[in-house]
């Protein structure tokens, strides 16, 4: 391996050789001046090129030698300035340079081991890509004629619980020469051949019987496109459904937002039939098209999906750590699903999930599986929810707001948070009234605007030592009703989680402490019992704490010992609903 460091500070480049000679690479060459680079570039191939993204001399020298020298890789050192790095990253990505990467100082042994394995990778896996553009108009038809196309699906799991909740249909083409394409080979000529629509009748029918055997209720997203959504495509849909006994409320039709960004009547009326047989609308690769905030809010949109080009690299990038708060805060705003795609490492998968993100996708959790390996994963889930403690609805919560977009988005954000609690939503006085008859309601939410309305059920009365009212008011707001311990005035902070933290902390301030025999636990054995209430079996809580499995089943002993219990079930019946 041969490598060229363009470096004009001298520790750094001191630095970068000696770790350089920890991996014993060896053979390279580490020069300052401009004129000097430039001969060697003239006369000599380098494996790599490591370029201070300060030195104004390497953009000239990029942009001018390099991009004619098929085996070389260049890695752009960044020292701090984000703007610099990646506006020369995105110049040699237009070059089409074989490999490009960002190595953020301060760099170490695992850093660099990481990056020049990855890129050696990447060079194996472009020599395949070489390969397999040989696909022809031919090959396709006969891949639809001679059954060559097959699916993979994706799992998608849930951040908080690790739930498996979707899988992604993923089409693939089973070459008997090349083997296994890809789409990125196939799709552009099908779509040039006018097949689209063809290829999502055989993905949607091949996954819906395929899924429909499970029994199961993990949904499936499969991508459509704007034109197939001007057929009529609705009766298709709805007949795959029933005929293989699969909820249609599973299905999920993925549109990039490239193509969400033109409508017209038929792709309106076609979502709107959707719509009413609660078939969802997923917006893929968001933040990446044309469409304004406008036009998506105007569509029937359940869940956004944040493209791997935001993902990549989050955790140390500023701009797409901005971007993706921007988007979940959208997606959360609007009481939607936000899907992280392209997740690759358990950093990046920690950095989201403390974030909020509610769905994971990406290689990190599952890779894109066959039927078979996909169902022993469902298999797999389903013997650990076996095992696992019922946990009932502690907390029955009815919430009567105004504004409908406003409750939906709410009651959205709080059943995420409140996972244990029920949610039921009122539509009109009368349904108010049935439901405090017939549900032991804890805690009704509403507001001002809302309770004017109720004036005609009484609900002053209706309100006892088992009812609160979690009462919205704004800043400048005052309320007349006989004040009661269960009356809890709210002030609005003017953004949604700001109000659902507010609702929680004031539900979770009602409700008891945890037995005393609980504080006789220590700190690590007090979070363990309470994954364990969550219904999280060791393996998982080991993986959470980073311990041992087996010290995790130590600490379970240790537990029931304590508390005098004998299982997770009795636990949770002690604690679980405090």
């Amino acid at each position: 391996m041969k490598i060229l460091i363009v470096e004009n500070d001298k520790v750094q480049s001191e630095k970068l050789k000696n770790i350089l000679f920890e991996l014993n690479i060896i053979d390279l060459i580490i020069l300052n001046d401009t004129s000097f680079v430039i001969k060697e570039l003239q006369s000599n191939s380098f494996d790599f090129i490591f370029c201070n993204a300060e030195n104004s001399d390497v953009v000239a020298i990029l942009l001018k030698f390099v991009r004619n020298k098929e085996a070389q890789n260049i890695i752009i050192m960044n020292s701090g300035s984000e703007n610099i790095s990646q506006l020369i990253y995105d110049m040699c990505l237009e070059l089409n340079y074989k490999c490009v990467s960002i190595l953020y100082k301060p760099f170490d042994v695992d850093s660099l081991k990481k990056l020049l394995y990855g890129v050696d990778n990447k060079k194996a896996q472009f020599n395949v890509v070489k390969e397999e553009k040989k696909i022809t108009n031919s090959d396709v038809i006969k891949a639809f004629s001679e059954n060559w196309i097959f699916l993979l699906y994706q799992p998608q799991f849930d951040f908080r619980n690790g739930d498996l909740l979707a899988v992604e249909a993923l089409a693939r083409i089973r070459h008997p020469i090349y083997g296994d394409i890809e789409p990125k080979l196939f799709l552009p000529i099908i779509e040039e051949m006018g097949l689209m629509s063809h290829l999502f009748h055989l993905v949607l029918e091949k996954a819906i019987s395929a899924l429909g055997t499970f029994g199961c209720n993990v949904k499936l997203s499969v991508n459509i496109t704007k034109n197939i959504l001007q057929e009529e495509i609705c009766d298709f849909i709805l007949n795959t459904c029933r005929k293989n006994d699969f909820p249609c409320s599973n299905v999920t039709l993925e549109l990039t937002e490239e193509q969400a960004y033109r409508r017209t009547p038929k792709l309106l009326a076609n979502l709107a039939r959707l719509e009413i047989n609660d078939i969802k609308l997923s917006i893929d690769d968001f933040g990446t098209g044309y469409a304004s905030l406008e036009q998506l809010i105007n569509l029937p949109v359940s869940e956004i999906k944040i493209d791997k080009k935001f993902i990549s690299g989050v955790c140390h990038d500023y701009k797409r750590q901005q971007m993706t708060k921007l988007l979940l805060f959208l997606a959360q705003s609007l009481g939607i699903n936000c899907v992280a795609e392209g997740v690759e490492d358990k950093e990046t998968w920690e950095y989201l999930r403390e974030l909020g993100i509610d769905i994971c996708q990406g290689y990190y959790t599952g890779k894109p599986l066959p039927i078979h390996d996909l169902k022993e994963l469902y298999n797999l889930f389903i013997e650990t929810k076996k095992s696992q403690p019922l946990i009932s609805k502690n907390t029955k919560i009815l919430m009567f707001i105004d504004n409908s977009l406003s409750m939906l988005a709410l009651e959205k954000l709080l059943s995420k948070e409140l996972k244990d609690d029920s949610i039921i939503i009122a539509s009109n006085t009368d349904s108010i009234n049935h439901i405090l008859r017939d549900y032991p309601i804890n805690y009704i939410i509403s507001d001002l605007l809302s309770i004017d309305k109720l004036n005609n059920i009484n609900l002053e009365n209706k309100l006892n030592n088992n009812v609160s009212l979690l009462l919205f008011i704004d800043k400048d707001e005052e309320y007349c009703m006989n004040d009661k311990d269960n009356i809890i005035k709210i002030r609005k902070s003017g953004t949604l989680q700001e109000d659902v933290k507010n609702i929680i902390y004031n539900i979770e301030n009602n409700k008891s402490t945890l037995h005393s025999e609980y504080d006789s636990l220590s700190k690590q054995e007090k979070l363990v019992t309470k994954l364990l209430i969550a219904g999280f079996t060791n393996k998982y809580i080991a993986r959470e704490l980073d311990l041992n499995e087996k010290t995790i089943s130590t600490y379970k002993k240790r537990v029931l010992n304590k508390l005098n219990v004998k299982s997770t079930v009795e636990l949770y019946q002690v604690l679980g609903n405090k």
